[in-house]
């Protein structure tokens, strides 16, 4: 591929582009409606009444929550069954399958009627659909960590940090009266003296209690309105394998050669950056200390800066030109090692205090941090973590970017390279790198040995992997952060930076893969005119996809290891293109009730032969869906889907996607959709490369559909959808060709406004 000089392009939205969906789909049956189906389901209804009778007796205005299960082939939000819950109406979910319904004696009763007495036939379709009614069981409220903890006999650890949370019944009358009426009950259970109420926003909230044991945690289970039952966990900083590198030396004449200062902040939220590292120091502008300096580990951090500060040149990696950024140093967490001194820990709420506190003071000038910690005994599986909610609350409510590490696995045996099958599930990421709106960051090894666990550029046999929470992909990236032997050490194969001291030491662990995403991304920020923070991402995420094609083996479940996989070191790789590729930026937004169709793109000439179409097309769709953890496994609310292919204009006009996600789903149903084809998921990739010609009748467009969750009303959703177009090399009569002009003549013809994507770069060079 020749040299990349030639800006990225922006295509913008024509209102032409916009169409209206036709309206479509009946009522689906999922069975046959039968008096034995009717008097299942009222007798479901009638247990639920009987189960929460004392509850109604009590106060007729608290209400109570029911569970539907419904069969899944019914689990696509066409399917829900909304006119069975129109007295009892939806407030939220748990699985794929499991809807919450807000119920109260006369809904109950009123629905039992509307079943033995089907009003509507969507009504008697909803009937087929429902699997099983159940109210809400005590052990279900419990979490797994709280059982397993205590069957450990270590509950005494963790009696004055439970963590409950309430049902949100979707609006402040239903949740005040669910409030006051467990916090009757606890105080009833003398549980209401040390308790105290967390929230973040409209929709966190925790009541944090302290209990005498065990029983009592069974005791609250039974009341009417709690969600769930759990407790705060606490966090210091990792330990991990450390080696001092004494050959080698690191001057600051050679860190800054053809190195240049940014203005881009990077804020690091860790055990602080050391004073005494002469190379680091300089640049932090700002510093907030939340631990004495008795519990303070500067190593950690340290070694985070210098990656991103000099991890190129410290570790060898080509590279042209680096930035220097500024950092805001947040001393959060503290020691966990006792070979270095004295240890504690921040508990979890603690932790949410100091990030917002933080966010309110230096958000406003610092878009991009770094975050890496992680919850050893949570792995994240099914629904989202509050830690994950909660970084996704930060980041949305301040407009910043977070990088999170996919944490470590600390305990043999490490994972090799395929996957051992005994690994099963001990491997998955932890919280919070389940956050959605975080970049999530996993390892891979920078070199090998002959006692190496795994080869260079493969998964590094510490390195936690996804799928994280909904089947999102995560981790979103990766990066080096070393290998292990099988002594399990990490010499001559890990990371090298700097200790406190400045000198040079070696360490593995996500923790240092996450700063060279971190660095990467800044310089993007640094290089872009405008400070856009999806569309950095987007642009990212894009480069890792492509450039990682060649070392990354292509079985789908790798997916889960090597995320979307690792971008260019040269920012200039990123952001520009050379002549015989093309890379085209649409950030536009779709309406909800309408689609966009971009028809007639103008495919490169140069591409076509024999009238067959060629050439390698990779594409990467990015947006920030509206969120909502009430819905469980529905945690994102939108869903956009886009397509590239042909279509041809018959009587009845037909089109067929040629750019595939690069997943795929074994059936037509929306659970296997959602596990394996990047359904709900906000951000998709999609990749061909066409060897063997495509035959268009008329030609090719673009299309963009947008569906919200059950019921939810969305006015617009913002998207970035990148689209890289570049010459395959087949078949041997197309090479070298200028794509790139051709397209972007193309789009002029149809009469699009097709900008340059601004760098400073380019505005530097016009000066």
């Amino acid at each position: 591929m020749s040299k990349k000089y030639l800006p990225i392009k922006v295509v913008y939205q024509k209102k032409s582009d916009t169409r209206r969906n036709i309206g479509g789909g009946g009522t689906k049956f999922f069975g046959e409606v039968t008096s034995e189906l009717q008097r299942d389901i009222s007798d479901k209804f009638s247990h639920i009444l009987e189960f929460y009778q004392d509850v109604f007796e009590e106060n007729r205005l608290v209400p109570a929550v029911g569970k539907i299960t419904v069969k899944q082939e019914a689990i696509a939000k066409s399917h829900k069954p909304n006119d069975l819950c129109r007295k009892c109406p939806i407030i939220g979910g748990e699985g794929f399958d499991e809807i919450y319904i807000k119920l109260t004696q006369e809904s109950i009763q009123e629905t039992i009627s509307l079943v033995n007495d089907p009003p509507t036939k969507r009504f008697k379709a909803n009937l087929t659909a429902i699997s099983d009614i159940q109210p809400i069981q005590a052990d279900e409220k419990i979490s797994e960590s709280l059982v397993k903890i205590s069957a450990q006999g270590r509950f005494d650890t963790i009696q004055k940090k439970i963590k409950l949370k309430l049902f949100d019944f979707g609006n402040e009358f239903d949740n005040n009266q669910i409030e006051a009426y467990v916090m009757k009950k606890l105080a009833e259970l003398h549980l209401t003296g040390t308790h105290e109420l967390i929230t973040y926003g409209e929709s966190i909230k925790y009541i944090k209690l302290a209990v005498s044991g065990y029983e009592d945690i069974q005791r609250i289970a039974v009341i009417n309105g709690v969600k769930t039952i759990d407790f705060f966990r606490s966090y210091s900083l990792p330990t991990g394998i450390e080696i001092t590198s004494e050959a080698e030396t690191f001057l600051r004449e050679e860190a800054c050669e053809g190195n240049r200062d940014s203005e881009v902040y990077i804020g690091i939220i860790d055990g602080g950056i050391s004073e005494k590292n002469t190379l680091l120091a300089p640049y932090v502008t700002e510093r907030r200390t939340y631990i004495a300096p008795e519990y303070q580990n500067h190593e950690h951090a340290t070694f985070i800066a210098s990656i991103i500060q000099y991890g190129n040149e410290l570790n060898k990696i080509s590279h042209t030109t680096s930035k220097h950024f500024r950092f805001v140093d947040i001393i959060a967490l503290p020691n966990n090692d006792p070979w270095y001194g004295p240890t504690d820990e921040i508990n979890e709420e603690s932790l949410m205090e100091v990030i917002e506190e933080t966010m309110k003071e230096f958000a406003e000038k610092v878009k991009i941090w770094n975050v890496s910690i992680g919850i050893s005994d949570q792995v994240c599986q099914g629904i989202m973590s509050d830690l994950g909610v909660f970084f996704d609350f930060i980041q949305d409510k301040y407009n910043v970017q977070f990088f999170v590490s996919s944490g470590n696995l600390n305990i043999p045996p490490y994972r090799q390279w395929p996957p051992q099958p005994e690994m099963g599930e001990r491997d998955r990421i932890i919280a919070p790198a389940d956050s959605v709106r975080a970049v999530t960051v996993g390892s891979i090894a920078l070199t090998d040995s002959s006692e190496a666990i795994v080869k260079k550029n493969e998964p590094s046999p510490f390195s936690r992997r996804g799928p994280g929470a909904n089947f999102n992909v995560k981790p979103d990236l990766v990066d080096y952060g070393g290998n292990l032997s099988t002594g399990h050490t990490c010499y001559g194969i890990g990371i090298k930076g700097l200790n406190p001291m400045g000198e040079i030491v070696e360490k593995v662990g996500t923790s240092y893969s996450n700063p060279r995403i971190v660095q990467k991304f800044a310089s993007i920020i640094d290089d872009l005119v405008k400070t856009d923070l999806l569309l950095a991402k987007a642009i990212l995420i894009h480069s890792a996809r492509l450039q990682s094609r060649n070392f990354f083996d292509s079985k789908r479940e790798n997916l889960q290891y090597y995320g979307f996989g690792m971008p260019e070191t040269e920012t200039q790789d990123i952001l520009q293109c050379s002549e015989d590729e093309i890379t085209l930026v649409f950030k536009q937004k779709i309406s909800q009730g309408t689609y966009l169709e971009l028809i007639d793109f103008p495919y490169p000439s140069s591409l076509i032969k024999d009238g067959k179409y060629y050439g390698e097309i990779g594409m990467t769709l990015a947006y920030t869906p509206i969120l909502n953890e009430q819905f469980g496994n529905e945690y994102c609310q939108v869903n956009i889907d886009a397509s590239f292919g042909t279509y041809s204009k018959n009587r009845t006009p037909e089109y067929k996607g040629e750019v595939p996600l690069e997943r795929s789903w074994e059936n037509k149903y929306e659970k296997s959709m959602i596990e394996s084809g990047f359904k709900w998921s906000p951000i998709k990739s999609y990749y061909r490369k066409i060897n063997n010609g495509i035959t268009c009748k008329d030609g090719w467009k673009i299309r963009l559909d947008m569906t919200p969750r059950n019921n939810l009303s969305v006015d617009s959703q913002e998207f970035v959808l990148l689209v890289t177009i570049r010459n395959s090399q087949e078949p041997d009569g197309l090479k070298s060709k200028d794509i790139y002009t051709e397209v972007v003549q193309g789009f002029n013809n149809l009469g699009y406004v097709v900008n340059d994507l601004e760098i400073r770069q380019q505005i530097r060079q016009r000066q």
